[in-house]
C-alpha cells in the first residue's frame, strides 16, 4: 500500500434519478439476494443504453465535465491512464474518448472493469470491432472492491452508478484510493432516489393483496440519504481539506441525497489542500 496521498475535492451540487428499475450499472450485482441474478447478464448486457433511454450517456459527459479541469496539463502528462470501474457498456469510456479535453493528449489509455461476465463478453466484440476503442481499451472481469491493478496507477478514476451495490462499498472506496496516482482525479456518483419507486408503491396498493408488503430496495434507498456518498469515500480513506483548516475539511456545494462527488489528489507537501 502506497503512502497516503494529501487529497483536495471538486464536489458539484448536481444528482440525478434512476430511470427504471433494475437498469442500475451494478458490478456485484451476483452478491446481492435482493437484485435479480440475471439483471445485469444475457440480454441485458445487451440493451442496457437502450433501457435506460441514454440518461447514462448525459451522465457520463457531466462527470467528465467535472473532472477535466483538475487533470494535469498534457505537457507535463502526456499519457493519461483512466479506470472505468464497474463499466457495464463502457458508456464512459465511449464518451472519454469522444471528449475533446481528454484527446489533447497524445497517449490515453483506459481500463474498463465490471463482475459481468456478460458487459465484458460484449465491451471485448465492441472492442475489436470498433476503431475508435481498439489499442486504447482493456476490459476485464473485475470486482470493484478487489482491482487487481498495482498502486498508485491512474490519472483519473470513475465509479458511476455502481459503488452503492458493492457489498462493502467502504473497501471499493479504499480501493479506489489505493489505485490512485499522486495528482488524481476520482470520481463517483449514486442515483439521488428512487423516483419510480412511489409509482410502483401506488399501482401496488391497487392490483395487490391488501396489506402486502410494498416493494424495498435496501440495496439502493439508503443511497438516497445526504451525504452517504461522501461518508462512504470519506471512510475509505479519501479526504478533503484546506491548509490550516481541521484536516478533514468539509465537502463545499454538497447536494442532498446521493449525487455526484470527485475527489483529486493534492501533490503540496503539507497538509490537504482544497483545491
Amino acid at each position: 500500500m502506497s503512502q497516503p496521498h494529501p487529497r483536495s475535492e471538486h464536489p458539484p451540487n448536481t444528482s440525478f434519478d434512476p430511470p427504471s428499475p433494475c437498469t442500475h450499472n451494478n458490478d456485484n450485482n451476483h452478491n446481492h439476494a435482493h437484485v435479480p441474478s440475471t439483471a445485469f447478464s444475457g440480454d441485458m448486457a445487451q440493451t442496457y443504453s437502450q433501457r435506460t433511454g441514454g440518461c447514462n450517456i448525459v451522465l457520463a459527459d457531466h462527470l467528465i465535465s467535472l473532472i477535466t479541469p483538475s487533470l494535469p496539463p498534457p505537457t507535463t502528462t502526456p499519457s493519461l491512464r483512466i479506470l472505468d470501474n464497474a463499466c457495464g457498456p463502457m458508456v464512459l469510456t465511449t464518451q472519454c474518448l469522444l471528449d475533446p479535453s481528454i484527446a489533447t493528449y497524445p497517449s490515453v489509455h483506459i481500463s474498463a472493469v465490471d463482475l459481468s461476465a456478460d458487459f465484458i463478453a460484449a465491451n471485448r466484440t465492441a472492442i475489436s470491432t470498433r476503431s475508435t476503442l481498439g489499442p486504447k481499451v482493456d476490459t476485464a472481469v473485475m470486482d470493484g472492491a478487489d482491482l487487481r491493478f498495482a498502486d498508485d496507477t491512474f490519472d483519473v478514476s470513475f465509479t458511476s452508478l455502481g459503488i452503492f451495490a458493492f457489498p462493502d462499498p467502504v473497501r471499493g472506496a479504499r480501493e479506489l484510493y489505493r489505485t490512485l496516482k499522486p495528482g488524481g482525479v476520482t470520481a463517483a456518483t449514486t442515483w439521488k432516489g428512487v423516483g419510480w419507486l412511489p409509482l410502483l408503491h401506488a399501482v401496488e396498493e391497487e392490483v395487490l393483496q391488501p396489506g402486502r408488503a410494498k416493494t424495498r430496495l435496501p440495496f439502493l434507498e439508503p443511497w438516497a440519504v445526504a451525504g452517504k456518498l461522501e461518508a462512504t469515500l470519506r471512510e475509505g480513506g479519501v479526504r478533503a481539506g484546506g491548509r490550516g483548516g481541521d484536516g478533514g475539511g468539509g465537502v463545499v456545494g454538497w447536494g442532498g441525497g446521493g449525487g455526484v462527488l470527485a475527489y483529486g489528489v493534492g501533490e503540496d507537501d503539507g497538509g490537504a489542500g482544497l483545491e
